[in-house]
C-alpha cells in the first residue's frame, strides 16, 4: 500500500498531499493542519487517469473539500 494524506490548512485553505513522515510532522505542528482524507496513492492515480476531464475535476474536488 502507498498511503498518502490530504491536509488542508485551517487559516489559508492550502491543500497538500503528503507521505506518512510529513503527515506525522503536520500532526505534531499544532492545530493548523486538518486531515481531510487518507488514500492509497497508486489506486487513486490509476482511477483518476481513467476518468474524463470533467469526472476527474469532480473527483479531485471531492477529495479536497472539507467534510
Amino acid at each position: 500500500m502507498n498511503p498518502a494524506f490530504i491536509y488542508r490548512h485551517r487559516m489559508t485553505d492550502e491543500v497538500v498531499v503528503v507521505d506518512i513522515e510529513k503527515a506525522k510532522e503536520l500532526e505534531a505542528s499544532g492545530p493548523y493542519w486538518k486531515l481531510i482524507h487518507s488514500i492509497n496513492a497508486v489506486e487513486v492515480l490509476n482511477y483518476i487517469v481513467k476518468l474524463t476531464p470533467q469526472q476527474r475535476n469532480l473527483y479531485i474536488k471531492s477529495l479536497t473539500e472539507k467534510p
